[in-house]
């Protein structure tokens, strides 16, 4: 009889917790190095203690949205990226797909800062989709793979996207805790919502928001479009680059690669 069942189970949390550790001192000395950060910025990364973070554990109220933002936000989205998120987005809430099937969609923002220090988010990597997902990256090896192939890029995580097929562009209370932890790492990290049931070809179907810590709200930042598309070509596009009798996109999850 094997015994060593229970040992090899905690050391498997062992590695994980290890590797977790690892990887977000790769991060923070990525967004160092990258994005030049001052002295001031570095100490508030690195001295707040995670205790501090709010999670779904502690009572606290429902964040609540509050007034966009009123400073202008220099923030750029590529058309690729739009492409693949609603794309993904599509794959798991398509007509072809019984609605109380559906499920939302996550992954991750890469960017650069250009030499105005304004953001452009360049790309978007699919990491993962589920019911209940709760904004969570659920394997770890994927989100290892994508940061290596972002840094590779010569880009950042600059934050995450999710999907709210069919009920809105909002943040609940699990995704103002998920940015949060974005903005821990870069304060400047943004959060993707998409509906893709809004893409109508007279909008996007999207907003970007940011999560105040101190009164527990979130607000919508403006962005920009890079790169040429007539909003009423959308529609035609998305279904072109998405074969749902297949039940395949154009562009996979890490898991699906």
């Amino acid at each position: 009889m094997d015994n060593n069942g229970p040992k090899d189970a905690l050391d498997l949390e062992d590695l994980k917790k290890k590797i977790k550790e690892e990887l977000k001192k790769q991060l923070l000395e990525e967004i160092r190095s990258e994005l030049l950060l001052s002295e001031e910025l570095q100490e508030e990364i690195t001295a707040q203690p995670d205790d501090e973070l709010p999670t779904t554990e502690i009572i606290a109220p429902e964040p609540v949205p509050t007034e966009p933002a009123k400073d202008k936000e220099t923030i750029s989205v590529t058309v690729t990226a739009i492409l693949k998120i609603a794309s993904h987005s599509f794959k798991y809430s398509n007509p072809k797909i019984s609605k109380d099937q559906w499920v939302e969609v996550i992954g991750l923002l890469a960017g650069k800062l250009g030499d105005d220090g304004a953001l452009h988010i360049e790309d978007a990597y699919p990491m993962g989709h589920g019911s209940a997902i709760a904004a969570e990256i659920k394997d770890y090896k994927n989100y290892v793979r994508a940061f290596k192939d972002i840094k590779k890029n010569e880009l950042f995580i600059a934050g995450w996207y999710h999907s709210h097929p069919s009920y809105g562009l909002f943040m609940s209370a699990d995704d103002f805790d998920t940015q949060v932890r974005y903005q821990r790492l870069w304060k400047g990290a943004v959060a993707l919502v998409i509906d893709p049931y809004l893409i109508d070809g007279t909008s996007l179907g999207f907003k970007m928001f940011k999560s105040d810590l101190k009164s527990r709200s979130w607000f919508e930042v403006p962005f920009s479009l890079k790169g040429e598309l007539d909003m009423r070509l959308l529609p035609e596009l998305l279904e072109f680059i998405n074969p749902i009798t297949e039940g395949k996109a154009l562009y996979l999850e890490y898991d699906e690669d």
